[in-house]
């Protein structure tokens, strides 16, 4: 997959392969801009592209994701819509997962099924007693959701004043946080705990998530139903990149940016200090900062901007072990997905922060996918925050770190450490800490609701023609949100009616 030529002038150039700018560029593409995506590595996908390691393939930051179903209450998902829409549907296959995730807490273990009244019977069978709250939390999601898609993809005057009758819910939950919202309609401390212990998909504790995000996650996951990619995500991946290339879209990989110049309306892209590309439109899937800080030549943005651009939060990193084991899976029941933590979330995720892991999720994927080991091997992937000093571990540390993590994963997998066959990406011991992994911000900016939805950065930037896409963007951080985002931005560039909802695309 290469540019058909340097030096050539695009009406469009995109800096970064993620899902977020893939998704843009196909749907320009589609209607026929000439677009060229750019990616200093040398596979597309960004967070969402897999490893392979001889007969093993991994997926670090990508386990299940939603928007694949092709019916549900509010319709096709995201996913399948754009797919279906790019004409490439048929060439990437989603099975269902029954179980959204097991959640493994002291003395207490629970089966998350997808589906409305599976998932509020699985909660209600623990607590019979909190029926009434957790039916009434179920219905805010789905009136959430249904606000949210309703909203016009860009805001106008009158549109902010007739905000608070038209999305009575968002309007209220703008500034909540989950913790706030459980705190009015549960009781039991245990059941929010419980409830909310798969925040990591979020990346941050309850006190602190924005709970809009994580009502329409929720919605959507337990309505559309939680889905994986057979073979691994890289097929989604060269899904969306087949259906972008089939309109026209070229990709250009191994190439990273080093400058960007503007004149005369017209934008020089600088590649590897030696190659230039001129576009008509710029579009950033890459983290801002280096855009406005380092690759423009010439900024040309106010201070304000920057001002509010460098004072956002990131997101939190993860540290990691990659792995494969001979441990039978089936034997000892484990789950695709474990999250395991303290009763106090929010105690397990400020000791993260200070190097001390209470709180981790174990991935198998191989449990739905044998595929992506050889016969009578497993993958295993072991998460968990990381210290807010990440940069600066010691070796000490790292072997700290890498214990807890193991002994984390032996709850559900025991004597895990003298059965790893296999750790990825590191030929180090195990046990001293170099096989440790991070990742990070994977999230972009934190979603906190002081950073989510229309406070994020908006796609259009102060710089005239340039503009952002992905997880840096609006509406917020996950694949259904960065694809939106790509839509977002598409519909921007190509001058559609932004009063209208940015999905579904027809």
């Amino acid at each position: 997959m290469s540019a058909s030529g340097i030096n050539n002038t695009y009406d469009v150039v995109i800096i970064g392969s993620g899902i977020g700018g893939l998704t843009a560029g196909a749907l320009l593409a589609k209607h026929g801009k000439r677009v060229l995506v750019v990616e200093q590595e040398q596979e597309p996908g960004g967070f969402a592209r897999d490893f392979k390691y001889g007969p093993y393939t991994i997926n670090p930051s990508l386990h299940a994701i939603m928007g694949c179903n092709p019916d549900g209450p509010l319709g096709p998902g995201i996913i399948y819509s754009l797919l279906d829409d790019l004409g490439v549907q048929e060439m990437c296959e989603f099975i269902s997962l029954d179980t959204f995730y097991r959640a493994l807490l002291p003395g207490f273990q629970l089966d998350v099924p997808t589906g409305r009244e599976a998932f509020l019977e699985a909660y209600m069978k623990h607590f019979p007693q909190e029926e009434g709250g957790l039916r009434k939390l179920s219905r805010l999601y789905a009136k959430i959701q249904g606000e949210f898609m309703r909203l016009p993809a860009q805001m106008k005057l009158l549109d902010w004043l007739q905000f608070p009758f038209r999305s009575p819910q968002i309007f209220r939950h703008a500034n909540s946080s989950l913790e706030a919202v459980l705190d009015r309609h549960l009781s039991d401390k245990k059941l929010k705990s419980a409830y909310s212990i798969v925040y990591p998909y979020l990346a941050l504790p309850p006190s602190r998530l924005s709970f809009l995000l994580w009502a329409v996650m929720v919605a959507d996951y337990v309505e559309g139903g939680t889905y994986y990619c057979p073979g691994g995500f890289q097929k989604f991946v060269g899904t969306l990149v087949q259906g972008f290339e089939n309109h026209g879209g070229e990709l250009l990989p191994g190439s990273p940016v080093t400058q960007i110049k503007k004149k005369n309306r017209i934008f020089e892209i600088e590649i590897n200090h030696s190659q230039h590309i001129f576009s008509h439109q710029l579009i950033s899937n890459i983290d801002p900062r280096l855009i406005f800080n380092q690759l423009l030549a010439e900024p040309q943005v106010n201070d304000k901007y920057l001002q509010k651009m460098n004072a956002m939060k990131e997101s939190c990193s993860t540290i990691g072990l990659l792995l494969a084991t001979d441990i039978d899976v089936q034997e000892v029941d484990a789950a695709k997905v474990t999250i395991i933590s303290d009763w106090d979330l929010e105690s397990a995720f400020s000791a993260a922060q200070h190097g001390e892991i209470k709180g981790a999720a174990v991935h198998i994927p191989s449990v739905d996918d044998p595929s992506l080991a050889p016969h009578g091997e497993n993958i295993v992937i072991i998460q968990a925050f990381a210290p807010t000093s990440k940069d600066n571990l010691t070796p000490e540390i790292r072997a700290h770190l890498t214990n807890q993590l193991l002994q984390m994963a032996e709850r559900i997998l025991p004597d895990l450490r003298n059965h790893v066959t296999f750790t990825f990406g590191n030929e180090g011991n195990l046990e001293d800490g170099t096989s440790l992994h991070t990742i990070g911000p994977m999230y972009g900016w934190e979603n906190s609701f002081h950073q989510t939805g229309f406070r994020r950065l908006s796609p259009i930037t102060p710089i005239e023609d340039l503009y952002l896409t992905g997880h840096w963007t609006q509406p917020g951080s996950g694949i259904w949100t960065v694809v939106l985002s790509g839509m977002l931005t598409a519909r921007i560039l190509l001058d559609r009616d932004l009063s209208k909802p940015i999905w579904p695309l027809q």
